[in-house]
């Protein structure tokens, strides 16, 4: 209680912006189907999660890394028809294209290093498991059972 006393007779004030603080504006500015945005809004969050373990996005301002991690959102559920969301969302962030596009690649850069990671962690841990694993995802149990 000190603290906040203290800090309140200095009139500092510790709020912070962050990247999550811009998804709801950058999304209702967009044109979207209703019933896609809450799974963007979803894979947005994740990309900023993302970005928040790398130190290459230090420097990005927050409302890059939203717009960033809403366009490769988009890209990856291929909700897109090219260029003309880029140059949307840059001009509704009033940011640069080129380098929200940079953004936008490093976003994906990162997401494709990370899950290469996970994936030769999981082999290495346990690759007859894998094998199993794959096994079990391609083909249904049900079918398996199947005499003819």
């Amino acid at each position: 209680e000190w603290e906040l006393v203290v800090l309140g007779k200095l009139k500092w004030n510790l709020a912070a912006v962050t990247p999550h603080d811009f998804i709801e504006h950058i999304l209702r500015k967009l044109p979207l189907p209703k019933d896609k945005l809450l799974l963007i809004r979803k894979h947005a969050q994740t990309f900023i999660a993302l970005c928040a373990t790398d130190f290459n996005f230090a420097m990005y301002p927050p409302s890059m890394i939203a717009t960033g991690s809403v366009g490769a959102a988009i890209c990856g559920l291929q909700l897109d028809d090219g260029d003309s969301l880029t140059d949307l969302l840059a001009k509704i962030t009033n940011t640069d294209v080129d380098c929200l596009k940079a953004c936008q690649e490093q976003i994906e850069a990162v997401l494709v290093n990370n899950l290469r990671q996970v994936r030769q962690q999981q082999q290495q841990s346990n690759p007859s498991k894998m094998v199993d694993e794959l096994d079990q995802a391609s083909t249904p149990t049900d079918v398996r059972d199947i005499n003819l």
